[in-house]
Formats: C-alpha cells, sequence, structure tokens
C-alpha cells in the first residue's frame, strides 16, 4: 500500500485534535447548564463575533462565571472552522453548533435553534438531501442510538452526494452522555488522493510496458516497485526474497560472476551526495548478461535497469565465413568448376 499523501496526513491529525477539543467542551457544556437552552450568552461581543456566537450559543445558555471565558474563546474558535461541528446532549437535543454546520448542512437558524434530537436532525437531513439514502434507514440510526452504550464510542462515514461532493462524517460519544457530530467536506482532498492514485497506476502501467527488468529501492534500502519484466526474470519467489538492497546485492553475487561492481552499488546506495548515474556490465551463470544502468531516485532511492546483452557470436561468425570461403575456394581449384 502506497504511502498517505503528505495533505491527508495533516488533515488527519488536525481531525484528531479537533476531536479532543469537542470532548473538553462537551464535558465542560455538560457541567455548565445546559438545560438554559434558549439564553444566549452576555457576554458575546458586538459586531461579527456576536453574530458568530449566536449560532453556536443557541441553546448554550450563560453559565457559571466559571468556564465562561474558556467557552467564549472555544466558541469563537469553532466558528472559524471549515469543519461542521454539532453537540447533542445526554437527551440527543442538540445543544451546540457552529456556521458551517449550516453551510454543510443546508439547514437554516429557526430548524437548528429549535434543538432538534439526533433523529430529527437525521430527517432534515435527509429533506435536504445530504444524507445518502441508506439500505436500511432505521437500522442505520439504531447504530447511533447504541453509541457509546457498547464497545463503539466513534462512528466514521464517507457520505457520498448527488451533488458530487464528499463528507466525512464523524460521531463521537462521550462518558457524560453527550455526542459531537462532525462533517467535513473532503470532495478536494478526496478528488486530489484519486489524481495522484491515477498518476501511479499510469507511471506503473508505463513501466510494465518496458521489456527490461527494472526496480526502484528506496532511501532505506527496501524494494518498492519492480516491473513485470523484473518479476519475469526473477520470479515472484526470488522477488520476495530480494525485498532489500543489500539482500538483492547479495543475492546477485551468488548469481554472477565475480566483480566488485556489486560491493561499489552497495556503497553508492548509502551515499547521500554525489550519486550520478552510472552503470556496469555483469554476466549470470545462466548465460544472461546485462549492461547495469543505475540511476539515483529522488528521496535517497536508487532505480535499477537490467539492458540484456546480445550473446558475443562474433568470432564465431567470422570463423564460420572463413572456413566457408576456404572450402569454397578448395572446391574451385580441385575440380576446375566456377562456383
Amino acid at each position: 500500500m502506497p504511502p498517505l499523501p503528505p495533505h491527508l496526513i495533516l488533515v488527519l491529525v488536525a481531525s484528531s485534535i479537533l476531536a479532543g477539543a469537542l470532548a473538553a467542551l462537551a464535558i465542560l457544556i455538560a457541567t455548565q447548564g445546559s438545560d438554559h437552552a434558549d439564553t444566549k450568552s452576555d457576554h458575546a461581543t458586538d459586531g461579527q463575533d456576536a453574530d458568530d456566537l449566536s449560532a453556536l450559543q443557541a441553546g448554550l445558555g450563560q453559565g457559571a462565571d466559571l468556564g465562561t471565558g474558556l467557552i467564549q474563546t472555544l466558541t469563537k474558535t469553532f466558528a472559524q472552522l471549515s469543519v461542521g461541528i454539532a453537540i447533542f446532549d445526554k437527551d440527543s437535543r442538540l445543544i451546540l453548533y457552529n456556521p458551517a454546520l449550516m453551510d454543510l448542512s443546508s439547514l437554516p437558524l429557526e430548524i437548528l435553534s429549535r434543538r432538534p434530537r439526533l433523529f430529527d436532525f437525521f430527517d432534515q437531513l435527509r429533506v435536504q438531501g445530504i444524507l445518502p439514502e441508506p439500505r436500511d434507514y432505521g437500522k442505520w440510526r439504531d447504530q447511533f442510538a447504541q453509541l457509546g452504550t457498547n464497545s463503539v464510542d466513534m462512528i466514521e462515514e464517507l457520505w457520498s452526494l448527488s451533488s458530487g461532493l464528499t463528507y466525512r462524517v464523524t460521531a463521537q460519544a462521550f462518558r457524560n452522555g453527550s455526542m459531537s457530530l462532525m462533517i467535513e467536506d473532503i470532495s478536494n482532498e478526496l478528488s486530489a488522493t484519486r489524481g495522484i492514485r491515477a498518476r501511479v497506476r499510469q507511471n506503473e502501467s508505463i513501466l510494465n510496458s518496458i521489456d527490461e527488468p527494472l526496480c526502484v529501492f528506496s532511501g532505506t534500502g527496501h524494494l518498492s516497485f519492480s516491473n513485470r519484466a523484473f518479476k519475469e526474470r526473477w520470479g515472484n519467489h526470488e522477488t520476495r526474497k530480494i525485498g532489500r538492497l543489500r539482500d538483492a546485492i547479495g543475492q546477485w553475487q551468488l548469481d554472477t560472476t565475480a566483480t566488485p561492481q556489486w560491493n561499489k552499488l552497495a556503497a553508492y546506495s548509502e551515499q547521500l551526495e554525489n550519486r550520478n548515474e552510472w552503470s556496469f556490465n555483469t554476466a549470470f551463470h545462466d548465460g544472461d548478461s546485462y549492461s547495469v544502468r543505475v540511476n539515483p531516485v529522488t528521496g535517497g532511492g536508487t532505480m535499477l535497469r537490467f539492458h540484456q546483452q546480445a550473446p558475443d557470436n562474433s568470432l564465431f561468425e567470422t570463423a564460420h565465413s572463413r572456413l566457408q570461403v576456404d572450402s569454397a575456394r578448395s572446391i574451385f581449384a580441385t575440380d576446375g568448376t566456377a562456383i
């Protein structure tokens, strides 16, 4: 399996950090009197901050002085996120959401401000065409009802919408009975990943069409790619035996006539500088001779191309032609007949 692209790694790390922050916020809300659902915080600032907080704090209430500043800080932070956030209390009622949730869910403020229950929230998503229609909607909803009551504390799904967008939806249950729901539009990331995979498959197809055995070893010395010709020459079993460059060099040293070039290749693979292209010739005991071309690869890797050399029959052909000429002259001289 190829390594994850760097941008996806960053997304996963950011999601983990966000999940931790949501857990802290959910616990804090539960201890700050979330029953005061319809009152907005008196500490919201003027202007744009007040508008953002009005959406985030719908159903949050004032709470005690202790922790109010932290709640405001978190809500202001979540207001700037592109990830839609919804937090449901232990009674499955919506108590907190950010503006991005309205954008991604297409649900208006008047619906969200009613503090819908989780299943009502899902029903509204179905109406808006945001929730892909599962085969068994009732059974699908039941898994969220059981979330946190068994060994499963998290549900993660990919929603492929009819609009062409793809959402990653993560539901996380907390010990206090509350639950967070995160909706993230990963259409661009998914498109980029698909593009990378398509280019990888295209490159593999091109390399497999090359008749010469070809292999690439990573900077750590592990075999990262070998084309079809390479596998056909050494076989899948032998290919597994040469999974690392040093193992491959040891195997090739046994299979070829003695040459110091294999040791040079081993030293070359460990070099960090002066990695220039070079080549050498080697002959295998089975009769095949190759010109091995060594190319540096980005990241400290090494690519080897085995160009098979034709048998050197020039001396045999020259001797054979001379024998034919001598024989022809002998026949001409004996019977006197021109040939």
